[in-house]
Parts: C-alpha cells; sequence; structure tokens
C-alpha cells in the first residue's frame, strides 16, 4: 500500500511553526515510519537540497 503513494505530488502541512512542504513521493518506509520528498518546495520556496525525509510521529 505505502509503493501506491510513489510518484504522487503532495503537500504536509508541518503545523504554524514548520509550515508546508510540497514535493514528489520518493519513498515510504512503514518500518521506520518515514516519507521522502524529491524536489520539494517549503511554503512555495524551492529547498536547496534535492530531497527532505520525514518522521511520522
Amino acid at each position: 500500500m505505502a509503493a501506491d503513494w510513489l510518484g504522487s505530488l503532495v503537500s504536509i502541512n508541518c503545523g504554524p511553526t514548520l509550515g508546508v512542504y510540497q514535493g514528489e513521493v520518493s519513498s515510504v518506509d512503514q518500518s521506520s515510519q518515514t516519507i521522502s520528498l524529491r524536489q520539494p518546495f517549503h511554503n512555495g520556496i524551492k529547498c536547496p537540497v534535492p530531497e527532505v525525509t520525514f518522521s511520522v510521529i
């Protein structure tokens, strides 16, 4: 099921402090509960890194 998200364009709202990230899902790891976005944007501005990884708590 996690593989179904690969290649999807998503927005992740991290709340008022961290803001919103957008990008293409490049990996989903169910065991470590992480999701990675390639070509990410943060609050509408392109990130200087090619990929960001989020830990789902």
